[in-house]
């Protein structure tokens, strides 16, 4: 059993998974959950933002707000579970801040959301778990999506 668990988490339906399945399977593992704000992936970063140190400061700090609200949506759950959660914000590439926070969290397991059939955008570029699974240091789980 894993002692400490580090859950990638975005507020999806797939990271919900992710999480419900950590606190039903490792109960007394250590869990954080880690949003990570990727300027390069985050749907809120508008072309342009960073070029001036203001706005890069006040995109930040929106998206540790909303880093906060999923935090509470994940406390929630974990709360069904009587689990208790640690929360972290990494900022950076999604796949190289999610690899560094195992050093930094001492995490030993990834549990990470999966989708089941992959977009064109991933077949491309990769996904998020697929690249975990390739760097990860720790092994790491794919919670997927049933197909209906």
């Amino acid at each position: 059993m894993p002692s400490h668990v580090l859950v990638p988490y975005d507020g999806s339906m797939l990271a919900e998974q992710a999480l419900r399945y950590v606190c039903s399977e490792f109960p007394t593992s250590e869990v954080t959950v880690l949003f990570v704000v990727d300027r390069g992936t985050d749907e809120t970063a508008a072309a342009g933002w960073g070029d001036h140190p203001s706005e890069w400061d006040q995109w930040l700090e929106e998206r540790r707000e909303h880093a906060e609200e999923l935090f509470e949506e994940a406390t929630t759950i974990a709360d069904e579970y009587d689990v208790t959660v640690e929360t972290g914000v990494g900022v950076g590439p999604l796949v190289d801040t999610i690899v560094g926070a195992t050093d930094e969290y001492g995490a030993d397991l990834i549990v990470v959301g999966a989708h089941g059939r992959p977009s064109l955008e991933a077949r491309i570029f990769g996904s998020v778990a697929s690249g975990l699974v390739r760097r990860s240091p720790v092994p790491v789980t794919t919670i997927r999506k049933p197909v209906t």
